[in-house]
């Protein structure tokens, strides 16, 4: 790699800007000055994905070659069933100046390095559903011994302005997927029980929705923000013979913690089932 390759501003390029591609490319048009590339089979997808104050911010390709021709750090957001032709379509664009970032699931790093041929380092990223609100949390697979220090770096820092960061080697992203990627599924869940009960006392469907929202977004907050246990913050709301203990105390007869823990256990038996683990 030249010395001027290394030392270029990176520029971004994300293949297929649906939901997940999509959040990439936005959060990062809204938070970060660098160079953005995006290609999908609907340009409008792509272009939608630029703040309103600023069109074109999120350049359009006309074609995966394209992008991966411009782009240094290339973000595959194409279905795990489409990651092999996609790879063999930019492969003659790769060289070792580029990085490759796979966010498909079930596609692991050895399919990814075999498919870039080892002209470049790979990546695997594992998003969660709430990138689509810059509040995502994502799992790095940085096990590629071609990935440098500063890459890793880099990385580390783009993700991190969507949501949260962390680096985990690829025998951990199955538990990260059955804890953190469905765990949209089970908030959502318990929050749609606490909307029909608020609905049931009188609340307005859509007052109902705010309210589980927003006590469940501050609940998350504070617990990020404090050093105290789940159960040290739950004893807090829990006074000596008051409502919210009676409550609790029937969520624990009728077992919604061990539930719980089972769903995520059950999820990353089914995840090692469907990768033949």
């Amino acid at each position: 790699m030249s010395s001027s390759t290394q030392n270029a501003d990176p520029v971004l390029g994300c293949i297929g800007c649906g939901n997940m591609g999509g959040a990439v490319l936005r959060g990062l048009a809204a938070r970060h000055k660098l160079r953005l590339l995006g290609h999908d089979h609907t340009r409008a997808k792509v272009e939608a994905l630029s703040p309103a104050d600023n069109p074109g911010r999120v350049e359009w390709s006309e074609s995966p070659e394209e992008l991966a021709t411009e782009a240094n750090i290339i973000v595959l957001a194409v279905k795990p069933h489409q990651m092999a032709d996609m790879l063999a379509l930019i492969r003659p664009r790769l060289d070792a100046s580029k990085l490759v970032v796979s966010l498909a699931a079930a596609f692991s790093m050895d399919q990814l390095r075999r498919g870039v041929d080892f002209l470049c380092p790979a990546v695997r990223v594992m998003p969660s559903l709430p990138a689509l609100v810059s509040k995502g949390v994502f799992a790095l697979c940085l096990d590629d011994p071609a990935l440098s220090e500063k890459r890793k770096k880099l990385l580390l820092d783009l993700f991190g302005l969507l949501g949260m960061a962390v680096i985990l080697p690829e025998d951990r992203l199955s538990a990260f997927s059955s804890l953190v990627g469905c765990g949209p599924a089970y908030a959502c869940l318990f929050m749609e029980g606490m909307h029909n009960a608020a609905v049931t006392l009188g609340f307005s469907s859509d007052m109902a929705r705010r309210l589980v929202a927003a006590t469940v977004e501050g609940t998350a907050r504070l617990a990020l923000n404090s050093p105290e246990s789940f159960a040290d913050l739950r004893g807090k709301v829990c006074s000596p013979g008051g409502v919210t203990i009676h409550a609790v105390n029937y969520l624990e007869r009728t077992a919604v913690r061990g539930h719980v823990t089972e769903a995520v256990l059950t999820a990353m038996r089914r995840d090692r089932e469907m990768s033949g683990k």
